[in-house]
């Protein structure tokens, strides 16, 4: 049954006859409720609700008038950087998207209550732990937000940072009259923008729902859980507001208005204004100055570059062109699944889930990681058209570039086969396009953490012991700390992982340059775990989660093609060809459901409960640029993370092995192709490389050769090497000859010890260098040759 607006019939008929020309009152009073789907047609119609422009100018003529009449009166200007919300849980038709909008005339502003809230925020969190003198420091925040009896403040009393256990008349009497209470000094008013703000409709998506709101699921997040959109209002980004500040009466100091300002800027520059500020939300810099130092070292900064170095299908709540961008609660989310896979292995779920909000936030308390991401330079997002970047004929499809042997009308263009549903067509819908953004593309990332406190779940076997009856105690993380969680999640996102639509199919890598250089695996995985020992978290294997250690990978392969959609369009081909040979098998479902199983079905495969028919890739694609001898090529990197469900671990493990050896050799002999439009052919990855890739045939034995070393082990732990030129690897026969000094990715001198489908090679030692002499000599003397003196 179709709901209605629940009106007097004139009144309905009124509100069809007539525009609504105020936000407010299409949010509030002609607002139907429902689900999601029904929430956010109705804040599509808030959207459309345009406002008065000239009306606005005229207000705020009149108003910046009256604030020049009152004592100090004066304003300051910030834009805000990325989306702004606010008032989201207010009384409402519609659930949790609300907005703060004028009850006259309609447009987004910020009140000065909650702006005075913010200033005291920053004063006593950031601010005041700087300070030398703390007992005049508080009093200087008292002067400007004033104070009463009552409990909040009798706990700062309490507090060592607050000495002003009692006020008086003149600070500096011991007799002079007690003071019991009293209003602040400096007036904050409400923020209003210099233009007519542009709502828009925006979402967030929680795709672990289970494992944030039932605290007795014990299986870790996984990638099996339908995400829960919910669609709320917010300020589109590139904003300006002006933020008016006064004095209550003459006499005051001009000092206190000058903190006052100085601590409103800084809340609105580091701690962000409205909702969702952790999630980059309401964060602000100055119209026209730089942005605010931080004082003291409570608060602890990163900075870096984040640059799409592959395309990126990015969207909002809308799926258009206008919310083509990379949105903070996104990025925020990707850093949540990557840092869970640092501790997800090692702790028990319980313990997961609270480390995890310590760092991240839950819905009981904020997090100690806040981001903010700013466009460098105008996005330019563009309709996907497939057709046009990649559409090879029927011979194009059989040959060495596509599925050599395979059926070209049952082969999908290798492209297409990665971007599946990125541009389609159906009788029902008609064709769907999503958009785009090109590898270059770049943002600002400022990440911002704070000190935390991590308390430690009771464990089942605690619960019986009368111990447990105490509060366990909680344990402090230092901002340090948590600033080294969020940077380690960030490299790992931009080292294995990708943003947006089709990001686990190569769409959508990042690469944070300032990053880059600092972090590796390893890092990451040491941080991960001296964080855990310095909390004292025992050690709990958890086979069942998505972790590190279970890692597969990564398989690296360069192309030295310069264009992306060309290696994109091989990687699907290879991706696909790897798919074809499972086609009939119910295998194949190892990497990800649902997934199409062709006939005649053989084998079986029941997914662990509690997955049933949806599971994400198990499979990260991520491509990264490179270049060799000053061209530009693209770095194709694979990791796969076994499934405990899909269906069981080892069964996962073994097929995912199996895809990455398939899909690395055949990567590798397209990598060595000429690439489209006449490109000289690529140098394959040292160390990948191949011998079933091979254009140059590796040297005869006995011949000195350069080669690189691999990371690569043998069963037995020896080294193995890499024949650049050939693309041919196989192991060190002498592995014990290599010096200890030797690393992975060294350039060295080898002696190749056998060729062909089998090669290896030597540690050139001074025995090794004469052996292989001896058989060059014999093999120039040729097969006839007889010994001086022998028979003619």
């Amino acid at each position: 049954m179709t709901q209605q607006l629940v009106l007097p019939e004139s009144t309905v008929r009124l509100i069809r006859s007539a525009q609504v020309q105020h936000p407010g009152l299409q949010l509030d009073k002609y607002s139907i409720p429902g689900d999601q789907q029904a929430q956010k047609t109705a804040l599509d119609a808030v959207c459309r609700v345009s406002g008065d422009s000239s009306l606005l100018e005229a207000l705020l003529k009149r108003r910046q008038a009256m604030l020049k009449s009152l004592p100090g009166g004066g304003w300051f200007a910030c834009t805000t950087m990325g989306p702004l919300t606010l008032h989201l849980a207010r009384a409402a038709a519609l659930e949790n998207a609300g907005i703060c909008l004028h009850p006259i005339y309609g447009f987004a502003y910020l009140p000065g209550s909650g702006l005075k809230g913010l200033a005291r925020a920053y004063a006593e969190t950031v601010w005041l732990s700087a300070q030398s003198d703390q007992s005049a420091a508080w009093r200087q925040i008292e002067d400007v937000f004033g104070w009463a009896p009552n409990p909040d403040r009798r706990q700062q009393v309490a507090n060592s940072y607050h000495p002003a256990s009692v006020r008086r008349q003149d600070d500096t009497d011991p007799d002079s009259p007690e003071v019991k209470a009293a209003c602040g000094n400096i007036v904050f008013h409400d923020a209003w923008p210099e233009r007519w703000p542009r709502l828009l409709v925006d979402i967030v998506n929680n795709h672990h729902p289970e494992y944030y709101q039932a605290a007795q699921v014990q299986h870790p997040p996984g990638d099996w859980e339908d995400p829960v959109p919910v669609y709320f209002l917010a300020v589109a980004p590139d904003v300006t507001f002006t933020f008016p500040l006064s004095k209550r009466h003459h006499a005051i100091a001009d000092d206190l208005l000058e903190l006052a300002r100085t601590w409103l800027l800084g809340g609105l520059c580091h701690l962000g204004a409205g909702a969702k500020t952790n999630t980059g939300y309401g964060a602000f810099k100055p119209a026209e100055d730089a942005l605010p130092s931080l004082p003291g070292d409570r608060l602890k900064t990163y900075e870096t570059e984040l640059k799409l170095t592959s395309p990126a299908f990015l969207a909002g709540a809308n799926q258009q062109r206008e919310d083509c961008d990379l949105r903070p609660a996104t990025l925020r989310g990707l850093l949540r699944w990557w840092w869970r896979t640092m501790h997800a292995g090692a702790v028990d779920v319980a313990t997961l889930r609270a480390l995890e909000a310590a760092i991240w936030g839950d819905t009981k308390g904020g997090a100690a990681v806040r981001l903010v991401v700013e466009r460098v330079a105008s996005p330019n997002p563009q309709l996907y058209n497939k057709r046009n970047l990649a559409n090879s004929d029927d011979r194009k499809k059989k040959s060495e570039y596509g599925i050599p042997e395979a059926n070209p009308e049952k082969t999908t263009q290798g492209l297409w086969y990665l971007s599946y549903g990125m541009d389609e067509f159906s009788k029902k819908e008609g064709r769907k396009q999503r958009h785009w953004l090109g590898p270059g593309e770049t943002w600002r990332l400022r990440l911002i953490a704070g000190p935390t406190r991590f308390v430690e779940p009771v464990k089942t076997e605690q619960k019986a012991n009368r111990r447990a009856d105490k509060a366990q105690p909680a344990k402090d993380i230092t901002a340090d700390e948590v600033l080294e969680q969020a940077k380690a999640a960030l490299w790992l996102l931009c080292h294995f992982g990708g943003v947006g639509s089709k990001a686990r199919k190569g769409f959508g890598s990042l690469q944070a340059t300032q990053l880059a250089d600092e972090y590796r695996l390893e890092t990451c995985q040491q941080a991960a775990k001296r964080l855990r020992e310095r909390l004292g978290l025992a050690a709990r294997p958890n086979q069942d989660a998505i972790d590190l250690a279970q890692k597969l990978g990564p398989v690296e392969v360069d192309f030295s093609w310069p264009n992306i959609w060309d290696v994109l369009d091989q990687v699907g081909f290879a991706y696909q060809a790897f798919a074809k040979k499972y086609k009939p098998h119910w295998e194949k479902k190892a990497l990800g459901l649902p997934r199409q199983i062709g006939s005649p079905v053989q084998g079986s495969f029941t997914p662990r409960p509690p997955v049933t028919d949806r599971h994400a890739s198990p499979v990260h694609i991520h491509l990264a640029p490179v270049k060799k001898d000053g061209e530009q090529g693209w770095t194709v990197r694979i990791v796969a993370f076994p499934s405990a469900y899909l269906p069981d671990f080892k069964t996962s493990r073994e097929f995912l092995k199996k895809f990455l050896e398939d899909v690395e050799s055949d990567l590798r002999r397209r990598a060595k192709l000429l690439a489209p439009g006449g490109q000289k052919p690529a140098v394959s990855n040292p160390v990948v490389g191949s011998a079933s890739a091979s254009t140059t045939s590796l040297p005869s034995p006995g011949t000195t050769v350069k080669a690189v070393l691999l990371g690569e082990k043998t069963k037995k732990g020896g080294w193995k090497a890499c024949h650049p030129d050939s693309g041919q690897t196989g192991p060190i026969v002498n592995t014990e000859e290599v010096p200890d000094d030797k690393r992975p990715d060294d350039k060295v001198e080898l002696i190749v010890a056998s060729a062909g489908d089998s090669p290896s090679f030597r540690w050139p030692t001074e025995k090794e260098k004469q052996r292989a002499q001896k058989g060059q000599d014999k093999a120039k003397k040729g097969p006839g040759s007889q010994p001086k003196g022998g028979r003619r």
